[in-house]
């Protein structure tokens, strides 16, 4: 049997899960981000994002040595930013925006719903038709399935938008450099040629 504090903890820890599946199953928006990257090694830095996309549960669409594309839990939007903080020398440019999908699968859901309808009310007519009758009623079930099969692709598509969000990465590398004239405070350096006087010195 449990004392007081353990069942607070199991409790809580009902409550976390509770939550945390009530947020996934409320979600409505599918959410995008954009960043563009400095970095030291961009093909090192695309496997690293790659790889942090399927190690939180999603995976990446395109991976190259200037632009990674990823699709990953949409809880996970807050540790993606400050991931790609800890890869990159700079983010030069970062956004998101978020399209809310509700109204959208309100009316996919209403129009399978309908069709479905309308489907069953012809299959009952189909005893009951002489011949023309039933190929009448069978050409039209035959549009009604492909117009539920192309609503249910629709539908299974933004399901996948409102739990996964994508985020667009684009990688670049600053190549470092010496300047090619490093003027002095003393003038008789600036007329020495260096690799002369290096071939003479030795």
């Amino acid at each position: 049997m449990m004392n007081k504090a353990g069942r607070k903890l199991f409790l809580g820890l009902m409550i976390i899960l509770v939550s945390a599946l009530t947020l996934e199953a409320e979600n409505f928006l599918h959410n995008h981000i954009s960043a563009s990257l400095l970095v030291a090694d961009p093909d090192q830095t695309a496997e690293l994002i790659a790889r942090w996309a399927e190690d939180s549960g999603g995976y990446y669409l395109l991976k190259s040595s200037d632009q990674v594309v990823i699709r990953f839990p949409f809880t996970e939007i807050g540790d993606l930013r400050s991931f790609l903080e800890s890869l990159s020398d700079e983010i030069v440019e970062i956004y998101s925006e978020a399209v809310d999908l509700r109204e959208n699968i309100l009316g996919i859901q209403s129009g399978i719903r309908s069709r479905e309808e309308i489907l069953s009310k012809n299959l009952s007519f189909i005893d009951q038709a002489d011949v023309s009758g039933t190929l009448a009623i069978e050409k039209e079930v035959m549009l009604l399935l492909e117009e539920i099969e192309n609503l249910k692709g629709r539908l299974r598509k933004l399901e996948v938008d409102r739990r996964f969000a994508r985020a667009e990465i684009f990688l670049s590398f600053q190549k470092q450099s010496l300047p090619e004239d490093l003027s002095s405070s003393f003038d008789w350096i600036n007329t020495v040629d260096f690799y002369l006087f290096m071939q003479e010195g030795f």
